[in-house]
């Protein structure tokens, strides 16, 4: 797991982009002097930077080589401030809501891309558990590719706490796991928000966490290898409530 800092290399011009979009707080720039300022995502960049009063530094690549070698940097960096965790105090619950609560998601890889995928999905908030997890790190923010910016996270001590809570105010809570009884496209997910809860890489959602759920599904596989990534999994129920949402004139 990546240590978590004060203070943040944004690595890869849409990731800064999205950044410097949301007011994420970034201190400065720092550009490949050989950089195509035609290029329509740097144009904005420096737009942005530019409006906002923020420094840009330009180097070599042989610098950019040199500290990012194993990554695709693009010749573009941002330094920012630590990322701020959102106030469950602050929560918003509206009728077509969709929340993601992830239990144990420890690879920075997999929280990444289970981001960007819920916010192509239009989900706002995500909880992660405090222990045994991921948090938001470079790679999460590069991997995202800077959907992490415009999301809401929410670092939680106890995730059952939280279904309880969420139950409470009218979500109705969906489990995912491999061996459930009721497959995902069985649920009619209509006139409620919800909540999907998926889980650890190799474990799952723990039982505990499953027995408060409203629904626990399961996503049929019929090929030889009986498991799908976790972010595809997440990618596949989200986009199944969406459709149903869709189709009843919830979400326009």
């Amino acid at each position: 797991m990546d240590k978590v800092k004060d203070e943040y290399f944004i690595i890869g011009k849409n990731t800064v982009l999205e950044a410097l979009r949301a007011h994420y707080p970034v201190k400065s720039l720092i550009l490949d002097e050989d950089i195509d300022k035609k290029d329509g995502i740097i144009r904005n960049i420096f737009s942005l930077a530019d409006r906002n009063g923020i420094q840009i530094y330009f180097r070599d690549k042989s610098w950019f080589d040199r500290r990012f070698k194993t990554t695709n940097h693009q010749g573009v960096v941002a330094i920012g401030g630590s990322f701020v965790y959102a106030d469950i105090n602050e929560l918003k619950i509206k009728k077509d809501s969709i929340f993601l609560i992830l239990d144990r998601i420890q690879d920075p890889h997999n929280l990444g891309a289970i981001i960007r995928t819920a916010e192509g999905a239009g989900v706002k908030d995500v909880f992660i558990q405090k222990k045994e997890s991921c948090e938001v790190t470079e790679t999460v923010m590069t991997v995202s590719s800077g959907a992490v910016f415009h999301m809401r996270i929410y670092k939680v001590a106890n995730i059952i706490q939280v279904i309880r809570y969420l139950k409470e105010k009218g979500v109705w809570i969906i489990g995912t796991d491999v061996d459930a009884k009721e497959n995902y496209f069985d649920v009619e997910y209509s006139h409620h928000p919800f909540a999907v809860v998926v889980g650890n890489e190799g474990e799952g959602v723990r039982s505990g966490i499953l027995k408060e759920c409203d629904h626990v599904v399961k996503i049929p596989m019929f090929g030889k290898v009986n498991s799908l990534n976790v972010s595809v999994a997440t990618g596949i129920v989200l986009f199944k409530i969406i459709e149903e949402k869709l189709k009843n004139g919830e979400l326009q």
